[in-house]
Parts: C-alpha cells; structure tokens; sequence
C-alpha cells in the first residue's frame, strides 16, 4: 500500500544532501519546495560526519530545509524511524513554504541532551554550514 507524506528534512535527509539517506529519500519524491520551521539548529559530531540536532525555539529563530512530499511504500516510515535512531521524535509541525503559506508536515526533532560543545549553526542552514566549513555529511543506511 503506498501512501503520501509531507516531511519536512533539514539535514542528511535532505534529496540534495549528497548522502545514502537523502538518496533514498530522493527516490521517494512526488514534490519538494525549500521551507522553514521555527527551530534551533546543532552539529553533532557522528564520528564519520556531521548530523543536525533541531530543537524548538521561537519564531525569531528559523531552520532552513525542504518540504518533501514522498510516496511511501509499507515498512519505509519505520526505516526512516530507525534511521533518525531514539535520540529524535517524529512530530506534525508547522512549515512555511518558500511560495507562501503554512504546512502541516512531519519532522524529526532532537530529544536527546545534545553533547557537551555541540555547535550552533547559525541561520539554521545545515547543508550551506557543511559546504562553508568544508565539513561531511553523516551517511549511513
């Protein structure tokens, strides 16, 4: 049975994300629009690359990241649960889209205390922090 999801990613997830995830999530795409959401972005240091941390923050604050619309196939949202692991919790929120207007989407959101030094990125753009600190992205299946 295949069902339709919005989910809002702003990390390794992301289609153009350049990893494994992102690929397969790629592959899954009906639509996708750059978007926001109110948040605050981290860095977590995934031993073989970087990964964000978005925790809730208010509206002055905004995460950068892309509206995915995906056809969904039976057992693909728990392996994209199990990818994002206990430390995030999946959850409807509020995304602007860059056309205009408000979604309700689903996003992975940090619930973990973050580890001791994690970095903040400033503006909320994870994939432009990497590409600017010549950092990886964490890939892994």
């Amino acid at each position: 049975m295949t069902r339709a999801l919005p989910l809002f990613v702003y990390g390794t997830l992301q289609p153009r994300a350049g990893t494994q995830m992102g690929d397969w999530l790629a592959a899954r795409l009906v639509r996708s629009e750059q978007a926001t959401i109110p948040g605050r972005l981290y860095a977590i240091d995934g031993g073989s690359g970087w990964f964000p941390a978005l925790l809730p923050a208010s509206e002055d604050e905004i995460v950068r990241g892309t509206l995915c619309t995906l056809r969904l196939e039976a057992g693909d949202l728990a392996l994209l649960d199990r990818y994002e692991g206990a430390e995030y919790r999946r959850e409807a929120a509020a995304v602007q889209i860059a056309s205009g207007g408000e979604v309700c989407a689903q996003a992975y959101l940090w619930r973990a205390a973050l580890p001791p030094g994690a970095p903040l990125i400033l503006g909320g753009d994870f994939l432009d922090w990497l590409r600017t600190g010549r950092r990886k992205a964490f890939s892994a299946l």
